[in-house]
């Protein structure tokens, strides 16, 4: 943009303001003098109107049986004035202006600021405009005697006379201010000329500088020594912020390209809790996609306790205070600087915990499952090992330790296959598949225990899947064991099947039993979890089977929901794909994770038969 260009916008607005100076201060002269002359006429003519009351009394005095209308327009032909006498009552007696036909028309007169204050005993005097006459007037009146009766004399002055006076003041005050102003306004031009070159210059020079151009110098040769000075200044300033800018930028960048590179998470924070330098580890694990340096804690940190110890770390160290964050776990430490403020660093530590929890739950859970089994074989056979105990007793104790041992193989099996299933061993070979044959033929596994029970299932699932065939197969009889498992003697079990639309179908397993509380309902398809497990235990679940049922159907791209209420059944829903996904069918391999079969007696779960797909995970199903 050149010069010239850039000098005008400066020149005019300090000539706008000499302009706007010099308009003020002739508005406010003219006000100020307009106002004030015609106070002063006013209050002069105040004091005529006084003598003039003084003089229609002094005429009053000497009449005492004349009407009164005839004394207002004898007292105004002696004044000048319109006058008006009025009762103590406010009805006016004489009015010179108003014919003596139209006085009953006349208005009471009895709330007219000046009749009150005559009433009062005071010579009072109002200023407005009459209704009568219509035009502005001082009014004037005092209490006087006519008759020996208490009147008003009240005399009426226009004020047409003031306002004509102070109009010709304002003109001649007008055009002096413009005259004035002219004059004014001549000098304000050039003056804004000689005091907007050299700031144009500066500014220019403070804008290159702010955009990094450090080449540039003010020039010193205004003619004005203190502007010359500050061009000086400005020079020096420039150089120096040139040195020190790129000392702190090196710095800075290697800064930054440290913490950059830390697994842990390092934010910088002020005295007072505001975030002035983060790295990329600390910005991830906050969830600051973007932030301005001096943000408040308080505004980019919404979970409660994490921003308490932040705020704290601003002030006081910290050492090791571990902090659940949303599904993280971190370790916050800080250190406090000399300077102020401190800096904290955050580690994350949740796949650490929760290897330790997997490790502690496993060990706990798969203790607990292989004691029981264990205890038992162990009682009996040393019960038999005695020697002294009946054939009936001997042969239930060997029924006992062989289904115990059953039960410890069903358990490893499926501690085994659930392996297999979180590590990725098995993959989903995915095809249409009729769920009314995957139910049926996971019904039949389940006839023996059905049988035992004297439980009806009823299937009504025409609908078709995109599935693994064994992998649906598998998970239905896993839900049908775990559901004869919760239900009573006599109960009747439903498989049903919908497509819901978007490309999904609902496969729900119903049953009407005891039902599942619902602090468990989050909690039942995690390993080992029962929500009864004295009952699961009586009829063998290993507590695996609903984990072992998620991990299918989420390896065929679905997902398990289960809905229920304490007395009122359950209802565990497989929500699959109806349509294969955009890169076409997959062969159908139907890989499983063992294809070993076996057999158990256990007529109450219905492992009569073997199975070819994840043959233990039907023996553990649990609610």
């Amino acid at each position: 943009m050149p010069a010239g260009s850039r000098r005008l916008p400066i020149r005019q607005r300090l000539f706008a303001g000499f302009a706007g100076v010099v308009v003020v201060m002739t508005l406010l002269a003219v006000v100020l003098v307009t106002s004030g002359l015609r106070r002063v006429l006013t209050e002069t003519f105040q004091e005529e109107l006084a003598r003039q009351l003084a003089l229609g009394e002094w005429i009053l005095e000497g009449v005492s049986d004349a009407e009164p209308d005839v004394l207002a327009r004898e007292i105004t032909e002696r004044v000048g004035y319109r006058v008006s006498l009025i009762s103590s009552d406010g009805v006016v007696l004489g009015d010179s202006y108003v014919e003596p036909g139209r006085l009953t028309e006349v208005e009471d007169h009895s709330d007219r600021p000046e009749v009150r204050g005559a009433l009062a005993g005071q010579e009072s005097f109002a200023q407005r405009t009459s209704t009568t006459v219509d035009e502005p007037l001082l009014y004037g009146a005092r209490l006087v005697t006519l008759g020996g009766e208490a009147i008003v004399l009240r005399l009426a002055a226009p004020l047409t006379d003031v306002e004509r006076a102070v109009g010709r003041a304002r003109d001649a005050l007008v055009l002096g201010g413009l005259l004035a102003m002219m004059v004014a306004l001549v000098i304000a031009y050039f003056v804004s000329g000689a005091l907007s070159r050299p700031l144009e210059r500066f500014v220019s020079m403070a804008g290159r500088v702010a955009g990094g151009a450090f080449d540039g110098r003010a020039p010193s040769n205004s003619g004005v020594p203190e502007l010359d000075e500050l061009a000086t200044a400005l020079n020096r300033l420039t150089e120096e912020l040139e040195t020190r800018l790129s000392e702190l930028s090196q710095e800075r960048d290697g800064v930054q390209a440290l913490i950059d590179c830390m697994a842990e998470g390092v934010v910088a924070l002020t005295d007072d809790a505001r975030v002035f330098r983060t790295n990329r580890a600390a910005r991830a694990l906050l969830n600051l996609q973007t932030f301005q340096e001096g943000t408040p804690v308080q505004e980019l940190v919404r979970h409660t306790e994490l921003r308490r110890v932040l705020v704290e770390s601003a002030v006081r160290p910290i050492s090791q205070r571990e902090v659940q964050f949303g599904g993280s776990h971190l370790i916050v430490s800080s250190r406090t600087l000399d300077t102020g403020g401190a800096v904290t660093t955050l580690l994350d530590v949740s796949e650490i915990r929760r290897l330790e929890n997997v490790r502690r739950d496993f060990v706990a859970n798969a203790s607990h499952e292989l004691k029981t089994p264990l205890t038992s074989i162990r009682g009996y056979a040393e019960t038999l090992m005695q020697g002294d105990a009946p054939e009936d007793l001997r042969d239930a104790f060997v029924a006992s330790i062989r289904n115990n041992a059953l039960r410890l193989q069903h358990l490893v099996d499926d501690l085994l296959d659930l392996s297999r299933l979180e590590s990725g061993g098995w993959v989903a070979r995915s095809q249409f598949v009729s769920v009314q044959a995957a139910a049926e033929e996971a019904g039949s596994w389940c006839s023996d225990a059905v049988a035992a029970r004297e439980i009806t299932i009823v299937i009504d699932a025409e609908t078709e899947v995109y599935a693994d065939p064994k992998g649906l197969s598998q998970s239905l009889r896993n839900l049908l064991e775990n559901a004869i498992r919760h239900s009573d003697d006599g109960g009747v079990i439903r498989v049903v099947s919908r497509e819901v639309g978007q490309g999904l179908a609902h496969i729900e397993v119903v049953d009407e039993g005891e039902g599942i509380p619902a602090k468990a309902l989050p909690r039942i398809f995690e390993r080992f979890y029962r929500a009864d497990s004295s009952r699961a235990r009586d009829f063998g679940g290993t507590g695996l089977g609903l984990a072992i049922v998620r991990h299918l159907i989420e390896g065929m791209g679905g997902r398990v929901e289960a809905e229920s209420q304490l007395g009122a059944g359950a209802t565990i829903r497989l929500v699959l794909p109806t349509r294969a996904p955009l890169g076409g069918l997959e062969e159908d391999g139907g890989d499983t994770v063992r294809e070993a079969s076996k057999v158990t007696q256990d007529p109450a779960v219905g492992r009569g038969k073997s199975s070819t797909l994840f043959p233990g995970a039907a023996n553990g199903a649990a609610a």
